[in-house]
């Protein structure tokens, strides 16, 4: 009884551990509280547009689907450039949800920005859309190969 009993702890104290990763690839990389991202050169929102796509490090009005790409986004709409800045990771997310079910879902990181200097700007989401079975949540790899040289993340030491 007295084995079964430090097997099942042992089980049980396993389970506590943290999947979290230093590993930019993984699906378990974890964003430390306090981290920021900067945005390093100014970003030009369209006219009638409160959205600027970021894919491959290219800011564009739209992007592939298939692809992981970002949103920054803007309350009102544009004109409007967004001048460099440091925003503060208040919050993040991964999710992933059915768009057409069975053939697709979209797969998406929700990061919560807070700024000094500018106002309206909103969550920027992440995503891309793949078939069910080979879809993976979206790595911060993948986020930064899509925000190219205009954004870099900046984690506490």
């Amino acid at each position: 009884m007295k084995a079964l009993f430090s097997i099942v702890l042992g089980l049980s104290l396993a389970a506590c551990q943290s999947m979290a990763t230093d590993d930019r690839s993984s699906v378990w990389f974890r964003i430390p509280p306090g981290s920021e991202l900067v945005l390093n050169r100014a970003l030009t929102i369209p006219a009638q547009r409160a959205h600027i796509m970021l894919q491959h490090g290219t800011a564009a009005r739209a992007a592939s689907e298939f692809e992981v790409a970002c949103r920054f986004e803007v309350r009102d709409l544009g004109p409007r450039t967004i001048q460099p800045d440091t925003f503060l990771i208040t919050g993040y997310g991964s999710q992933r949800e059915w768009e057409n079910y069975p053939h697709t879902r979209r797969y998406y990181k929700t990061f919560r920005l807070n700024s000094k200097h500018q106002s309206g700007i909103m969550p920027m989401v992440c995503e891309y859309y793949d078939w069910p079975l080979f879809g993976r949540p979206v790595t911060q790899a993948q986020i930064e190969e899509a925000l190219g040289d205009y954004f870099s993340f900046r984690f506490p030491e």
